[in-house]
């Protein structure tokens, strides 16, 4: 079939590199319609699909190679890193609701970091970072509002 003529100087390989993307784009319609058309082959093609991601799942490297990916996308694609903060928040809310050993754990974990100096300077920051966002900052009025401020007293 792919034999090389003088017209025709092509030989099987130089075929298969450059016809394989139609080849492969043929093969992939033929599955896909097969798919459609025959339940007992789709079925069969899933659980395949379901044990390969089965075996997959075991694989440290595997593993690893998915984190990666999901902390390069969540860096880089803004849209991706909301819906992740919106799931992960979600599924807080709803263990919280549900889940009493987890409340439980959750409150342990708090406790101590509670107890880390280094962690309770990050929050202060936070707070005030999310303060500074919230309100802007208004001159004070009076020379006394000002004074008090400098010695860092509050009205009461």
């Amino acid at each position: 079939m792919h034999q090389a003529t003088r017209d025709n100087q092509t030989s099987q390989a130089k075929v298969n590199v450059d016809g394989s993307s139609s080849l492969a784009e043929r093969k992939k319609e033929r599955q896909r319609v097969r798919y459609q058309t025959d339940p007992a082959y789709a079925e069969r093609k899933r659980e395949r699909q379901r044990e390969r991601q089965r075996e997959l799942r075991k694989d440290p490297a595997y593993a690893e190679r998915q984190r990666e990916r999901r902390r390069k996308r969540y860096r880089t694609d803004p849209a991706y890193a909301e819906r992740e903060r919106e799931r992960k928040r979600k599924r807080r809310r709803e263990r919280y609701q549900t889940d009493p050993a987890y409340v439980e754990r959750e409150r342990e974990r708090q406790r101590e970091l509670r107890k880390d100096p280094a962690y309770v300077e990050r929050e202060r920051e936070r707070r005030r970072e999310r303060q500074r966002k919230r309100v802007p900052k208004r001159a004070p009025k009076s020379a006394s509002q000002r004074s008090r401020l400098r010695r860092g007293t509050k009205d009461l």
